[in-house]
C-alpha cells in the first residue's frame, strides 16, 4: 500500500531552491477531512438535496446487492446437483407471474422515483434565483479570473454569504471545468460559449491576507476537473464565503486597490501580484522556457526587455506576419509598433499578432481582462525584471518585508 502520508513529508523537506527546471516546491497543507464517508461537508443551500439522491441510490443499490448475493447462494445451494444422476421434473414450475410482476413493478418504480428527485434537483440546479449576484468567471491555462459587478477581480472566488450567487462562465482557449465539491456544484467551462452555475452559502469562512491563501486552511476547496495542459493542478484554487459587511468592504478594495499605488511603485507593488497570472507559462529565471519563452535570458538575447527594445526576439509569423525575421522589422517609426513599449501592449491584448520563435499561438488573449494600469504594472515589470527573483518577488521589498517580520500583500 502506498503511503502518502510520508511520500508528502519527504516532497516537503526538500529544498525549497531546485537547480534545474523548477524554481520552488510548494507543497499545500494537509487537507482535514470532514462529512460523511462519501461526501465533504455541506457548504451549501442545494448540498442537502443532492446528498439526499446520491445517499438513497447508494442504498438502495447496496439492499439489491445484499439480497441478490444471499438469493444467488441459497438457490446455488438448494438446487445444485446432486450426485451424476440428472432427474427431469416434468411438473417443474417454469413461471410464477406475481413473482415476475413484483420484480418488475418494485425497480420500476424506485426507477421512476430516482428519475423524479434527480431531474427536480437537476433544474434547482440550473435554475439561478433572480436575486443572484452575479460574477463573471473566465477560465484559461491555467488560472481562473473571477470578475465582480464594480469592476473588481480576483483569482480565488469570494462570494457573500446568505446569497444566491451565479457564475456566468466561459473559456478563452480550451476546455475547462469548474468543480466546488462543499458546494456539490459542477458545471464545464467553453471556448466560445457561456455556461451558468450557482449556489448559495450560509457560513462564513472568513479570509486570509491574499499572499497566504496557498498556505491557508480557511475556504473550500475549488477546482479544474477537465484535463487542461502541463499546469492544469495551477487551477485549484479556494472559495472564501464573507458576511454581507466584509464582503463589501472586500470588493469595494480589491476594485480600487491599484489606484491607490503610486504610477512610481506600480511595478514592483501591483506587477508580481498581477505576474501570478503569468508564471505559469513565462518564468522569470534565465533559460527556463516553458509554454511560452522566459522573461529572464532567452537564447542569449537578454531578458525580456533588452530582446525587445533592442529588437533581437526572433519571429515564427503570427496573424500580421507569415515569415521570419526578428522584431526589429516591426518596432519603429512607421512600422506595426512605434515603441517597445506599443509592442509588449500589444502583445498581452492579442499575443497571436507576432509569434516568438519556436512557439506557437498558445497566449491566453487579456483583451478585456487586464486594464491600463494593470498593462503599464506587467510592463513596468518587464523593464526593470533584474529587481524580482525567479518566483516574480521584488527583491529589496520582499528583503524589507522579511527583516521587519511583515509583508506586502
Amino acid at each position: 500500500m502506498i503511503d502518502f502520508t510520508s511520500i508528502l513529508a519527504t516532497v516537503a523537506a526538500l529544498p525549497q531552491d531546485a537547480d534545474e527546471g523548477f524554481t520552488k516546491y510548494q507543497v499545500p497543507p494537509m487537507r482535514e477531512l470532514g462529512g460523511t464517508f462519501w461526501m465533504p461537508p455541506q457548504e451549501s443551500t442545494i448540498a442537502p438535496g443532492t446528498d439526499f439522491v446520491f445517499d438513497l441510490i447508494n442504498w438502495t443499490c447496496y439492499v439489491f446487492f445484499v439480497g441478490i448475493c444471499i438469493a444467488l447462494v441459497w438457490l446455488t445451494w438448494k438446487y445444485r446437483q446432486r450426485g451424476t444422476k440428472i432427474e427431469y421434473q416434468e411438473d417443474a414450475p417454469n413461471h410464477n407471474t406475481p413473482l415476475e410482476v413484483t420484480w418488475t413493478v418494485i425497480p420500476l418504480l424506485l426507477v421512476v422515483a430516482m428519475f423524479f428527485m434527480g431531474f427536480k434537483g437537476y433544474l434547482d440546479l440550473t435554475t439561478p434565483p433572480r436575486n443572484a449576484y452575479e460574477i463573471d468567471v473566465t477560465a484559461s491555462q491555467w488560472a481562473w479570473s473571477f470578475k465582480y459587478p464594480n469592476g473588481a477581480q480576483s483569482n480565488d472566488l469570494y462570494v457573500p454569504a446568505g446569497q444566491p450567487v451565479k457564475l456566468v462562465m466561459r473559456s478563452s482557449d480550451v476546455l475547462h471545468s469548474l468543480f466546488i465539491p462543499a458546494f456539490r456544484v459542477k458545471q464545464d467551462v467553453l471556448p466560445g460559449r457561456y455556461s451558468y452555475l450557482w449556489f448559495q452559502s450560509d457560513e462564513p469562512t472568513g479570509y486570509p491576507p491574499e499572499a497566504e491563501v496557498f498556505e491557508s486552511k480557511i475556504g473550500h476547496h475549488l477546482f479544474c476537473t477537465e484535463y487542461c495542459g502541463t499546469d492544469h493542478s495551477m487551477m485549484n484554487r479556494r472559495v472564501f464565503v464573507l458576511n454581507e459587511n466584509d464582503f463589501e468592504e472586500w470588493v469595494a478594495g480589491q476594485a480600487r486597490w491599484m489606484d491607490e499605488i503610486p504610477d512610481e511603485e506600480l511595478y514592483f507593488k501591483a506587477g508580481p501580484r498581477i505576474y501570478a497570472r503569468c508564471k505559469s507559462c513565462h518564468a522569470i529565471k534565465d533559460g527556463l522556457n516553458g509554454i511560452g519563452p522566459t522573461w529572464g535570458d532567452y537564447e542569449g538575447l537578454g531578458n525580456i526587455w533588452t530582446r525587445t527594445q533592442n529588437g533581437t526576439t526572433p519571429i515564427a509569423g503570427g496573424n500580421v506576419a507569415n515569415g521570419t525575421g526578428t522584431l526589429a522589422d516591426y518596432i519603429g517609426p512607421g512600422k506595426l509598433y512605434e515603441t517597445p513599449e506599443d509592442y509588449l501592449r500589444a502583445s498581452i491584448l492579442n499575443p497571436h499578432a507576432l509569434l516568438v520563435s519556436p512557439y506557437g499561438p498558445a497566449m491566453t488573449i487579456f483583451k478585456g481582462q487586464l486594464n491600463d494600469r494593470s498593462i503599464d504594472a506587467l510592463i513596468g515589470m518587464m523593464k526593470n525584471i533584474d529587481e524580482f527573483d525567479d518566483n516574480g518577488n521584488h527583491i529589496a521589498t520582499s528583503g524589507a518585508a522579511a527583516e521587519s517580520g511583515g509583508d506586502d500583500g
